[in-house]
């Protein structure tokens, strides 16, 4: 099911672009089409972190959690660099997108942890059971 998406302040490094559709990529689960209601050239691949990254972590702050305003039900995505081969294909640890499907609201923060990197190697991740 599509689900309408919009961020008051943009993504980061993409402030011009407000309003998206969440949508399934079909033929498998763990990834997502976030696209563009502004562009219909823009859209980011989307995955949920918790599935190769079980202990993923960030704080968040309150001005942030304010752009919201719910701290349920928030669903964590990270932008995902497709490539032609599996093995090149990463994960951008370090952006992660926030969303209250509910609500049709989001936001990007940044995560300092030195821990992530933003081109985490999704197919290393999968073969180490992660």
């Amino acid at each position: 099911m599509d689900k309408k998406i919009h961020f008051p302040k943009g993504l980061i490094g993409l402030e011009n672009y407000h309003d998206f559709i969440l949508s399934e990529l079909p033929d498998q689960n763990q990834f997502w089409l976030l696209q563009s209601l502004e562009d219909e050239h823009f859209g980011l691949v989307i995955t949920n972190p918790f599935w190769f990254i079980p202990d993923y972590d960030f704080e968040l702050m309150e001005s942030e959690i304010g752009q919201i305003g719910a701290k349920e039900q928030l669903d964590v995505f990270v932008t995902v660099n497709v490539a032609a081969i599996p093995e090149n294909i990463t994960a951008n640890l370090m952006g992660p997108i926030i969303v209250d499907q509910n609500a049709g609201i989001g936001f990007q923060t940044l995560v300092s942890d030195k821990k992530y990197t933003a081109q985490y190697k999704l197919m290393s991740a999968k073969t180490a059971g992660g």
